[in-house]
């Protein structure tokens, strides 16, 4: 989102545009990296106002106030300096920006819809009796066939809001990669291998991400694990947010021996050397009804270093693009079945010549998430707003 509201100031300077945020706690800036966001964001013309989440115990209440404390701010928008329209990124957001844009007369932009509360139930992290999937599942709906402007991920969300007979105005804005910041990078590959001893002929393979709730957990271990019986000398770099005691616990469950792997973590401007660093990516989404819908950022990143990759079928486009451009694998699960299957293609991928094919990957990943076709998207949509 933020590509995009810088795009809009540098292209109309007279424009204002104000970015309210929920801050968490485990995230907050100190007083001298909130100052240098400030200033970053308005050279761009953008005001940033950001609110702090309340979450834990009591949570619907808690809920309720930061509705309130959005609506109040956003009413003091609305007078002054007059403001006219409300975007929000994802569904959750847009739930909140969707009552605030009936109430104050607001045009609404539901920015990255997607069915949030979908991929919560599909991966059993809320029930479908539960509060929290009823709540939001009718706000999306509600707010997707009310709102003024749509723009989504994928063709697949599209079709969709046309056969509900949406009244907006529906685009495809896939999540982007600003290709002239992320591209292979010779010397992170060095650092990255130096770091944690790889040799530089040694053929890595990269899980970039989280394990569990909507992404999968201990079948990342069985892929790896397979793919490790199939050719001992692989290497496995895991550059995850999660407790590694966790991550290691499941690659040992598998019995993968502790000298294939690596459990680290990586703060995002370093992601790109890690990335560089590998010959192989895993992206670990399950084959579930709603994850068609989806649009992560990993896949665009790793095609833009020059990385082809693993995913399962039915996973946004990105395993349409995976065999429309000959740059990855599409796999129906991670089941040890599937993963004896497809070994032969990963292993050819992984000894294929690095530079054409870091090359084709790189195409590959500018046609399909390139932010420079992005841009001409966000310029339809902003002439809406």
């Amino acid at each position: 989102m933020l590509p995009f509201m810088q795009h809009a100031g540098r292209q109309q300077p007279d424009i204002r545009l104000h970015l309210i945020t929920y801050e968490q706690e485990e995230y907050a800036l100190n007083e001298e990296q909130a100052a240098q966001m400030r200033a970053y964001l308005a050279a761009d013309n953008i005001e940033w106002h950001p609110l702090q989440w309340h979450s834990g115990r009591f949570k619907l209440l808690k809920k309720a106030y930061d509705l309130l404390s959005g609506f109040f701010l956003v009413l003091k928008l609305r007078i002054s300096p007059g403001a006219r329209s409300i975007g929000a990124l994802g569904t959750i957001a847009g739930a909140f920006a969707f009552v605030m844009a009936k109430l104050l007369g607001l045009r609404y932009y539901g920015f990255q819809y997607e069915p949030h509360s979908e991929f919560m139930r599909d991966c059993h992290v809320w029930p479908e009796t539960s509060l929290a999937y009823r709540g939001l599942h009718y706000m999306e709906r509600v707010s997707g066939m009310q709102a003024d402007i749509l723009s989504t991920g994928t063709v697949h969300m599209v079709n969709r809001m046309k056969e509900w007979g949406t009244k907006a105005e529906v685009y495809k804005l896939p999540s982007c990669v600003d290709e002239t910041k992320i591209f292979f990078r010779p010397e992170g590959r060095t650092r990255v291998r130096a770091k944690y001893n790889i040799p530089a002929d040694k053929q890595v393979i990269l899980y970039l991400g989280k394990f569990g709730g909507i992404y999968y957990d201990r079948e990342i271990a069985v892929l790896f694990r397979v793919f490790h019986q199939q050719n001992p000398d692989l290497y496995f770099l895991i550059v995850s947010p999660d407790a590694p005691a966790h991550i290691a616990g499941l690659m040992q469950a598998e019995g993968l021996p502790e000298t294939c792997y690596t459990i680290t973590r990586s703060p995002y401007e370093q992601v790109q050397d890690y990335i560089s660093a590998a010959d192989f990516g895993v992206v670990a989404v399950p084959s579930l009804p709603s994850q068609k819908f989806r649009s992560p950022i990993k896949v665009g990143e790793y095609l833009c270093c020059g990385l082809p990759y693993l995913v399962c079928a039915g996973v946004s486009e990105d395993d349409l693009v995976a065999e429309k451009y000959d740059v990855g694998v599409v796999v129906n699960g991670f089941t040890e079945a599937e993963a004896m299957r497809v070994y032969p293609r990963v292993q050819q991928l992984l000894t294929m010549e690095k530079t054409a094919l870091r090359a084709k990957c790189r195409a590959a990943g500018i046609a399909y998430r390139g932010l420079s076709q992005y841009l001409s998207t966000a310029d339809h949509i902003f002439a809406q707003l």
